[in-house]
């Protein structure tokens, strides 16, 4: 590719030099003919003179001596007229030349440098590329694949389970392999996984499975097909006669060592690994060969985490580690104006639980209005005397609950903090029974209590609800807000609810408001109030 630039660049320097030599020949021959026919136009005039001074009567040598001397003149001077054009123009030409060669050179040597300089660029450019490629690929490699069997590991299952119309997924766990590890050191056990891998691997030759290590001791067999219960119950057959009681030899034991497996499979489509772990633990306590997942199982998980996390909440309550949150709501100019107030709860190790994990199994085992009491309670007397404001959640059913509805309108009397209380309805069934929600509202307000409709956009938030509880705020949900950046619909149905409630005198408040840019956007489309962790999370004082 340089020599290629260099043999043009030559071409280009050389042409003013043969651009000259064409033009010095095309003035050369033209001086000559112009000066020729001056020459002979002269020389016909003297003739013509010649022959009137004849005429006239004068000597005819002294004309022919006066004639010849005119000739001779004007031959010397259209030889010295042509010469000393051509010499002016040959100097002339080769100065430009000269110049044109100078300037030339220069910049093309520039452009050459240049070009030589942008290929070595690009071909350290390319080199480096190559070399980001192959250390992706190996870094790829590594981040989906286990190092002592070569097959691929978790990451790489649950990527291939996420491009999979219909995965079906078998899970097969080495019994007591801990203990094997124990007994006999760990390169017996890294030489018997790697055989187990060997062995899978063996037996999905002929099929489309692909096999994976999942976990110490447990390995994967994944494929893409419909539903097929008998042919899964043959696969999971045969890979009990595969593997179970299989004696492996191992060079560095004297005695074989007994390889015994458990299996479990999904052919659920949804959460299969997660199904498929939850047949394999459940084959495991029955201490039986294999298990499909079946709805029981899941019932019966469901009710054991249904028992431990009664078991937390009442301890939680007795020992008073049910405790208030509070995460700060914004204005436009990032000032805090009042916070949320959010449950929460210690466990031994002091960590606070957030209620996802708790408060749905609350409002089973009948503990939820006990932790709403605590939560108002502690809530209502630690802003008591300040003028902090906050916003409770809310249940309708709450509101419908006279219960929790007299000890709220107790608790607002007793420490003299209605008019520094947000209430934040939720959604919940009860939200059909309006009239006593309404009361509810009409109660709090005449008391000084504002009132703001959570998670508007979505669920029963919608403009007809909104018309009926005349709320003081709407909290835009987080799932419009949280999108706004990269959602031109959510960007639409944001600025339908502000233009609604600017019309009806209504503040609005964004959550989730997670980045700088989706805060620019959402104050942008005139939102009055902002909460997120973009802005501050959650915690057990004020700010």
């Amino acid at each position: 590719m340089k020599d290629q630039h260099v043999k043009i660049s030559k071409l280009i320097i050389y042409s003013p030099f043969v651009f000259m030599i064409f033009l010095i020949l095309t003035v050369t021959i033209s001086n000559v003919i112009y000066n020729y026919n001056e020459y002979t136009h002269n020389i016909d005039f003297q003739a013509q003179e010649q022959k009137q001074f004849i005429s006239i009567g004068l000597d005819k040598e002294i004309v022919n001596e006066v004639i010849d001397r005119q000739r001779k003149n004007l031959i010397t001077n259209t030889q010295n007229r042509t010469i000393y054009g051509i010499s002016i123009m040959l100097i002339a030409v080769l100065l430009g030349a000269i110049f044109v060669y100078v300037v030339f050179r220069k910049l093309i040597n520039k452009s050459l440098d240049s070009q030589q300089a942008l290929v070595e660029a690009k071909e350290k450019t390319d080199e480096i590329s190559e070399a980001l490629k192959l250390a992706n690929e190996q870094l790829e490699f590594q981040l989906y694949t286990d190092n002592l069997t070569r097959l691929g590991n978790r990451q790489a299952l649950e990527k291939d389970i996420s491009l999979m119309e219909e995965p079906k997924l078998i899970l097969l766990d080495i019994d007591s392999f801990k203990d094997i590890n124990e007994y006999y050191g760990s390169s017996v056990g890294d030489y018997i996984l790697s055989e187990v891998a060997y062995l899978l691997r063996d037996f999905v030759r002929d099929k489309n499975i692909k096999v994976y290590r999942t976990g110490a001791d447990e390995f994967a067999l994944l494929e893409d097909v419909l539903l097929d219960v008998e042919r899964y119950e043959e696969l999971a057959l045969d890979l009990v006669e595969l593997l179970k009681g299989k004696m492996l030899d191992i060079p560095s034991v004297r005695k074989p060592v007994e390889l015994n497996i458990a299996i479990g499979f999904s052919l659920d489509s949804d959460d299969v690994f997660e199904k498929a772990s939850m047949a394999l633990e459940e084959a495991k306590k029955r201490e039986i060969d294999y298990l499909c997942y079946f709805r029981k199982i899941e019932r019966t998980t469901l009710y054991a985490d249904q028992i431990k996390w009664s078991t937390f909440i009442k301890e939680a309550l007795i020992n008073d580690t049910v405790l208030p949150y509070y995460q700060p709501i914004f204005n436009a100019q990032k000032q805090i104006v009042k916070y949320e107030c959010l449950v929460r709860i210690l466990n031994d190790r002091e960590e606070a639980i957030t209620p996802g994990l708790f408060l749905s199994i609350s409002k089973k085992v009948k503990k939820y209005a006990d932790i709403e009491k605590t939560l108002i309670e502690k809530s209502f007397k630690e802003i008591s005397g300040t003028d902090k404001s906050i916003s409770v959640n809310l249940l309708a059913r709450d509101m419908s609950d006279s219960n929790i509805s007299n000890y709220v309108v107790e608790k607002l009397k007793e420490y003299d903090v209605a008019k520094q209380v947000i209430f934040e309805i939720l959604e919940d069934e009860s939200i059909e029974n309006l009239d006593r929600v309404e009361i509810f509202i009409d109660r709090v307000k005449r008391m000084g209590c504002r009132i703001a409709i959570d998670d508007f956009g979505t669920g029963y938030s919608n403009f007809s609800y909104l018309l009926k509880l005349k709320p003081d705020y709407i909290k835009i949900d987080g799932s419009l807000i949280k999108n706004l950046h990269q959602d031109e619909k959510s960007v639409a149905i944001v600025s339908a609810i502000i233009i609604f409630a600017q019309k009806l005198g209504i503040k609005t408040i964004a959550e989730y408001v997670h980045s700088e840019n989706v805060f620019n956007i959402a104050l942008a489309l005139g939102i009055d109030e902002f909460q997120g962790f973009y802005l501050a999370e959650p915690t057990a004082k004020f700010r």
